[in-house]
């Protein structure tokens, strides 16, 4: 024990007494603290805006916009706008989508983002049916800073997460400005009760159509039965077709026949009127010549009046008879004059009739007979004249005319036989593919049947839910809710789950939440310098007489513990007060520092004074794995499986935990656990020093023999 402090007395004499000595022990005090510091406040606050707004992130829009009802719509340019408001990133604003990426190529920016020129379209295409996801391109130069593409990176989610806000609150708005329709009264109705009552009359509707459907499927099977009747009267009609053909024929004939005998009628009646003109004219040159040589005191006698009033009565036969053939009695063109005929023969009749009783008369009665009679036969002549002029002017041209046009009917009968036949043929064939058609309309008909009703069951169905529903008590709250506030709802609806962060063991910023990690990392430093600069080894043992190994191994142990905890002390007060990092525990922050620098100096110490350079070099390799694996920077889960089966007998993580418990906040006994564990490294550092240093001792001495042998190493 007593050379245990010589050893150290005799070091600290000499190191007062050598300028540069204690120079050098000034910067192993000092330089650990300074990577300590420099590297928190490096990560300090890398996430927050501060730090971000710095990073150059370009952005541009091709967006094209469309047309929407009547206003022209780019929801690009609302997110630029958005964008330029937002100021965590330092957001460069291009014209072009290739200046923007052509400037992250370049390196000019961090990262840059394009929107489509789709962009809009692609938004509201769901309206069309046929969604498709609008596209905002990320470009990112990751070969520029490894950390940098993180940080950047979340711009993209964080956009992305603000358009979809964006575009779910508008829209939920929208939708729930609608829906306040549903609560707006109509006669104290709102609008899901007029719906209602639509769905109702829908029903009847559907019921009657449902009636009618079924009226025409038995209408079809009426119409197949008439199909089948159809070709029978087909059939008739066709028979019927070739009976008129032949009667047409025989209309020809007696056509023929008609022009013939109207000529000889013509005649007939001409030469009868010729006829009665001269019997008449006869008649009265016999009245004439009978009375007028009687003498004056002749008397007529019975004999001669009746032969007049007979051959009167002849005449008259006569005429009537050619009346009848001319039919002049019904024409009314003819039946004036055949009036005034029979007129003039009925009155000259009865005049000749006197001559019956004119027996004994005197001649100059007879004369005044004779003068009437005259009279009597110029109008019978002169109205069989004017009834002849008659009927050559008017009733024989219509006459002509009657035929001509029953000529023409009875070619047209022709023709409209010859075309009905055609028809009736093509009639017969349509019949024929009737039935065929008819089955199918009546399939279309009965799925169509199928179809209303099974719609109209849904529909019933519904109208009960509904009826139900206006009766639901929840139902009527949520349409007192929508009453409210459609923006309330509508960001409710864009963010329906509200994280409220509640940090267990909070820290203030990440340059705090980095400090357990670069403060363990200065102190192995710190010990690590120590070990590369100052031997571990009594160089002039003889000063020391009976010196033993375990001696001079706590000896010179002293030296290296208290730069050590000089190191610990300066880089703590410079966590606490200079950079003010988040410590809720301070002395035991600093408790827990100094008992890390005690177990890695011990531990460097150790491997060094046991294996001498090998231990140097050992010292290096396990801050390079600690470093790596200790879960300082990623957690351990994140890390090869290499590294999570070494990190469990690495000092880092022990002294880390230990920190962190003094920053964020304790959790029972874990910081003693910790503490205790960091002695167990310092028991078995001992162990080296003492144990493993025995057999190494002609390994270190080899060893320093070939480095002298080389002229380079010392």
């Amino acid at each position: 024990m007593h050379n245990i402090i010589r050893v150290f007395l005799s070091d600290a004499r000499r190191l007062s007494t050598n300028v540069v000595a204690m120079v050098v022990i000034m910067g192993l005090a000092v330089i650990p603290c300074l990577y300590a510091w420099f590297n928190i406040f490096s990560n300090w606050d890398p996430y927050g805006q501060a730090a971000t707004s710095q990073l150059s992130v370009a952005v541009a829009s091709s967006d094209e916009g469309v047309e929407f009802e009547t206003a022209r719509v780019n929801v690009g340019n609302k997110v630029i706008d958005n964008l330029k408001a937002n100021k965590s990133i330092k957001w460069v604003f291009t014209d072009t989508a290739d200046e923007a990426v052509d400037g992250v190529r370049s390196g000019k920016y961090y990262a840059a983002l394009v929107i489509d020129k789709n962009f809009t379209r692609d938004m509201v295409s769901f309206l069309g049916g046929n969604p498709e996801h609008p596209q905002i391109q990320y470009y990112e130069n990751e070969k520029k800073n490894a950390i940098a593409p993180k940080i950047t990176g979340k711009v993209k989610t964080t956009v992305q997460g603000e358009v979809n806000s964006s575009f779910v609150s508008t829209l939920a708005e929208t939708l729930i400005e609608a829906s306040q329709y549903m609560v707006a009264t109509d006669n104290k109705k709102n609008i899901s009760g007029n719906a209602l009552d639509k769905m109702i009359r829908i029903d009847q509707d559907l019921s009657m159509l449902k009636n009618m459907l079924n009226a025409y499927i038995s209408m079809i099977d009426s119409a197949e039965n008439l199909a089948k009747a159809s070709q029978a009267v087909t059939e008739e009609m066709d028979n019927l077709m070739r009976t008129g053909s032949a009667l047409t024929d025989t209309a020809n004939a007696a056509y023929d026949s008609a022009q013939d005998q109207a000529g000889t009628v013509s005649d007939l009646v001409t030469n009868s009127i010729n006829q009665m003109i001269g019997s008449i004219m006869s008649l009265q040159n016999t009245v004439n010549a009978a009375l007028s040589n009687m003498d004056t005191d002749s008397l007529i006698t019975g004999v001669q009046a009746t032969a007049l009033a007979d051959t009167s009565k002849g005449i008259q036969s006569t005429f009537d008879a050619a009346m009848k053939i001319g039919s002049y009695d019904t024409d009314p063109d003819t039946k004036d004059q055949v009036a005034a005929i029979d007129a003039s023969m009925e009155q000259l009749t009865k005049d000749l009739a006197q001559l019956d009783t004119a027996t004994g008369k005197t001649k100059d009665d007879v004369a005044a007979y004779l003068k009437l009679l005259n009279a009597d036969f110029d109008n019978v002549r002169a109205s069989l004249q004017n009834l002849q002029n008659v009927y050559q002017v008017s009733v024989k041209p219509q006459v002509n005319e009657t035929l001509d046009s029953v000529g023409d009917s009875i070619k047209e009968a022709g023709k409209l036989l010859n075309i009905s036949t055609t028809s009736i043929n093509e009639l017969a064939g349509a019949l024929g593919s009737y039935p065929n058609m008819m089955n199918m309309s009546k399939r279309s008909l009965e799925e169509s049947l199928a179809q209303i009703t099974d719609m109209q069951e849904k529909l019933e169905a519904l109208i009960t839910d509904m009826q139900s529903l206006n009766e639901n008590e929840q139902y009527q709250q949520l349409l007192k809710l929508i009453e409210t506030d459609p923006e309330l709802i509508a960001d409710f609806v864009s963010k329906p789950v509200a994280i409220n962060n509640k940090a267990l063991y909070a820290v203030a910023n990440n340059g705090s939440g980095t400090a357990p990690f670069y403060l363990v990392l200065s102190i192995w430093v710190g010990a690590l310098i120590q070990v590369a600069i100052v031997k571990t080894r009594v160089k002039n043992r003889k000063e020391f007489p009976k010196l033993h190994n375990w001696e001079e191994y706590f000896g010179r142990y002293q030296f290296y513990f208290l730069v050590g905890q000089l190191q610990t002390l300066i880089t703590v007060l410079g966590a606490l007060f200079f950079v003010q990092i988040q410590c809720r525990h301070p002395v035991l922050f600093y408790l827990a520092c100094a008992i890390t620098s005690f177990a890695f100096t011990m531990l460097m110490y150790s491997l060094t004074y046991a294996m001498g350079t090998v231990g140097e070099a050992a010292c290096v390799v396990l801050m390079v794995l600690q470093v790596a694996g200790s879960g300082g920077t990623f957690p351990v889960e994140v890390l090869p499986k290499l590294y999570q089966v070494l990190y469990r007998y690495m000092p880092f993580q022990y002294a880390m935990k230990a920190v962190r418990e003094c920053i964020g906040g304790m959790h029972g006994n874990d910081y003693w656990s910790y503490v205790g564990t960091l002695g167990l490294f310092v028991l078995f550092s001992i162990f080296l020093g003492l144990v493993v240093s025995i057999p190494c001792e002609k390994l270190n001495e080899m060893i320093e023999e070939a480095k002298e042998e080389t002229d380079l190493m010392a």
